[in-house]
């Protein structure tokens, strides 16, 4: 049974029995994975303080080629980001990234670049970046890394580019962003040039560099409209966690 040490982002634990722990988490590596950590309640040594949601650790771990499921058998918690768990508004915002990249993320699907957007935006929080601001981009480009994303620049149906673009409206129908002319006069979602400003801003930098955006209130109410229906056409439903936030961000967006 091979043996490996891994970096890991927890996105979720769950109990399994009255000792042992269920634990969805993100390596650099080798993608998401789930692994059962036998003990782990009764053991204060082997996952101190590590096997929670929106923590980086190092773990240790076993795999059989023929079991999708790894073994943990223990854990070192790297970064704990406390400063996330003092603020209820950032506390949401960490559960409800951890639960959209657990959805959209396959296992074993190795993408260092979500993990990279994850750690960011996770330290984003833990810093003083607003937390009303890190959801929206994280989800931006979550989303584009996941093969969801759109254009923010081109017209799919006509090529049309510029200030002829400006106008464009997101349509339902054709699950894109597109010039009046091709939308068919559908009342779409109408984004303002500063709402596409911001996108294409987000759209074309690294990771490190997107949380730098600042996005103002009229922005940040746009931007949750698209990426909320978006967001559900693609799941084909509504996060626990989105509802959740929404309740906690309501006043700030």
């Amino acid at each position: 049974m091979p043996a490996f040490s891994s970096e890991a982002l927890v996105l979720q634990v769950r109990p399994a029995g009255e000792a042992d722990v269920l634990a969805d988490f993100l390596t650099p590596d080798r993608g998401r994975l789930r692994g059962l950590a036998k003990g782990a309640k009764k053991s204060r040594k082997r996952f101190a303080n590590c096997l929670e949601p929106a923590c980086l650790v190092r773990l240790q771990l076993f795999e059989k080629p023929t079991n999708p499921w790894v073994r943990l058998e223990a854990g070192e918690l790297i970064d704990g980001f406390a400063a996330i768990r003092r603020d209820f508004r950032k506390w949401g915002v960490a559960g409800f990234i951890c639960e959209l990249t657990r959805e959209l993320v396959p296992p074993r699907d190795p993408h260092p670049a979500v993990f990279d957007l994850l750690r960011e935006a996770l330290l984003r929080l833990e810093g003083r970046a607003p937390a009303e601001e890190v959801g929206p981009i994280f989800q931006w480009k979550l989303l584009k890394l996941a093969g969801y994303g759109f254009s923010l620049q081109v017209c799919p149906g006509c090529g049309r580019t510029g200030n002829d673009f400006e106008r464009a409206v997101f349509s339902s129908r054709k699950t894109a962003l597109v010039c009046p002319d091709c939308g068919g006069g559908e009342q779409g979602l109408s984004l303002s040039p500063g709402t596409l400003s911001s996108l294409r801003q987000v759209d074309r930098l690294e990771a490190a560099k997107a949380f730098r955006v600042r996005l103002d209130r009229l922005i940040r109410r746009e931007a949750e409209t698209l990426l909320t229906y978006w967001r559900r056409q693609v799941l084909g439903r509504e996060l626990p966690s989105a509802q959740v936030l929404r309740q906690l961000q309501e006043p700030y967006i």
